[in-house]
């Protein structure tokens, strides 16, 4: 008489140790989705900053090699580009001290932004 009733109890911890199983698997997946799509915008970012930067060593140029301080964008790539900002506040030319240079780097809707002042 005993065996018939310990019958249900089998299955009923099967049946939570599954579903505990399952949690934790559930858990697992949602915390690796989470830092795959955490990883693919800190590589979006990196790339934001590489173009802010080419902005700024590119406008660095200009001023240099053609006393050119107007304002420009450019794209280094399909997707990845650059827009230059140049504040000259100083008497003289941009190539003097007093002068500004934002740089905004833009990659898949990402975008950062650098300063250089002189």
């Amino acid at each position: 008489m005993n065996r018939n009733n310990q019958k249900g109890v089998s299955i009923f911890l099967v049946v939570i140790m599954m579903s505990v199983f399952l949690a934790i698997v559930l858990g697992l997946t949602s915390i690796i989705v989470g830092g795959s799509k955490m990883s693919e915008s800190f590589g979006d970012s990196v790339k934001a900053f590489h173009a802010a930067d080419t902005g700024i060593e590119r406008t660095l140029y200009r001023i240099r090699q053609e006393s050119n301080c107007d304002n420009f964008t450019g794209t280094i790539e399909e997707g990845l580009s650059y827009s230059v900002t140049i504040v000259h506040t100083g008497g003289g030319t941009c190539a003097s001290t007093g002068t500004t240079i934002n740089s905004v780097g833009t990659y898949n809707n990402t975008k950062r932004e650098l300063e250089a002042s002189y």
